[in-house]
């Protein structure tokens, strides 16, 4: 027919997930960090890549430990009251990573 919009959405799931983490920092003090997550698909138009997002079959759990790994290792080298004051920093620095100038990366 003229004049309509054919499209089809693929549901990959929620774009969020949450996670608990027990990290300890260098002054041994143990903290339960409550941490949320949103991401994103990014889609490349190659043969091959499309099929590798199925191709996963734990994402949510792989990527949680990931995180939560290099959040853990972070606070690992941070006491409390560092930790406690630049909390939000330390966090991003370890998911995201820092360039040679210390910032956290984009």
């Amino acid at each position: 027919r003229q004049d309509v919009i054919k499209s089809i959405c693929v549901l990959l799931g929620p774009d969020f997930m949450t996670d608990i983490v027990t990290v300890e920092t260098s002054d041994h003090a143990r903290l339960q960090l409550k941490l949320s997550y949103n991401w994103r698909f990014k889609v490349e138009n190659n043969e091959g890549s499309n099929t590798k997002f199925f191709q996963v079959p734990d994402f949510v759990g792989d990527a949680c430990k990931s995180i939560a790994s290099r959040i853990r290792g972070a606070v690992a080298s941070t006491s409390f009251d560092d930790f406690h004051r630049q909390s939000a920093e330390c966090i991003r620095g370890a998911v995201f990573g820092t360039d040679a100038q210390g910032n956290v990366k984009p």
